[in-house]
């Protein structure tokens, strides 16, 4: 855990000199087709940013990239986790957006508070917390992050998934199958903030 929190604090850091210029390498056009949770009300900003930024990577996975890994990565000594998601990017074109749905919105919503009240990390009670939506999806995944409030460094930090062998927080992003989300946000008591997204198939 030492290792993997070292490595999200060197994320953290390049992620707060992050400008607009990432950004702006894409098509406006795109941006809105990825921002499907832009007029959601129950979504905080930087509940709909993880939305739009998870979307442009199923975009488009090498624009994502060439406008936000490649420049993270300069300085630093790449691991066998960010090279392999240069190489899973690449193959990622055009999956569907992730559209957000209230009672994956509320599932993930209540992961968050009570993780953060408890201080707890993982996804205890996995299946009796997503049964009741079960007749409505006919596949469910979370990712679970720690660390930040911001959605750039929790997009980030599941999509490397630095120590996780099987990177299955990266392949729940940008798995296919996927065509709707619930993200929350909330604040926990060891880690100051966990994020929490859940993934539906219809």
């Amino acid at each position: 855990m030492q290792k993997l929190i070292t490595f999200i604090a060197a994320l953290f850091l390049w992620l707060s000199l992050f400008s607009q210029d990432a950004m702006q390498q894409w098509d406006k056009d795109v941006i809105s087709k990825a921002n499907t949770g832009a007029n959601t009300s129950y979504l905080s900003e930087e509940e709909k940013k993880v939305i739009l930024l998870t979307n442009l990577a199923r975009y488009d996975g090498k624009l994502f990239s060439e406008s936000f890994l490649e420049d993270f990565l300069q300085g630093q000594k790449p691991t066998k986790f960010t090279r392999s998601l240069f190489r899973d990017l690449e193959k990622v074109k055009s999956l569907p957006m992730l559209e957000p749905e209230k009672d994956l919105f509320e599932i993930a919503l209540g992961h968050a508070e009570l993780s953060g009240k408890n201080g707890t990390t993982g996804h205890q009670r996995f299946e009796k917390r997503f049964d009741p939506v079960m007749g409505k999806y006919n596949a469910v995944a979370e990712n679970c992050a720690y660390g930040f409030e911001n959605a750039f460094n929790n997009v980030l930090q599941l999509l490397i998934d630095e120590g996780i062998n099987d990177v299955g927080h990266r392949k729940n992003m940008l798995n296919p199958d996927y065509n709707s989300i619930g993200v929350s946000i909330q604040d926990h008591k060891e880690y100051r903030f966990n994020c929490v997204m859940d993934f539906g198939r219809k």
